[in-house]
């Protein structure tokens, strides 16, 4: 389905601009990382859970995606993860 992470694919451009966005699956946790890399070349991770990509497109999920940019800015590693409820830096 995949709705989840193409909402948080969506944020991301909204927040960083031309970015390009590596995909994986991760077979261990199921989640779904992307990678990039912006301002001024520092790497940043997203881990989107399976639950939240498969839960996202049922509209049940009050979880507002227009802080994540801030979100990984502010992180420490760069790396946060979406889980159904809610985000969480690494």
């Amino acid at each position: 389905m995949a709705a989840g992470v193409d909402a948080v694919k969506a944020q991301l451009i909204r927040d960083f601009g031309a970015i390009e966005i590596h995909e994986y699956h991760d077979a261990n946790t199921l989640d779904t990382v992307l990678d990039f890399d912006a301002d001024k070349g520092l790497p940043y991770k997203v881990r989107v859970t399976r639950e939240y990509d498969d839960d996202y497109a049922s509209g049940q999920l009050n979880i507002p995606l227009d802080g994540l940019g801030a979100t990984l800015r502010a992180s420490a590693s760069g790396k946060v993860r979406i889980l159904r409820n809610g985000i969480i830096s690494n």
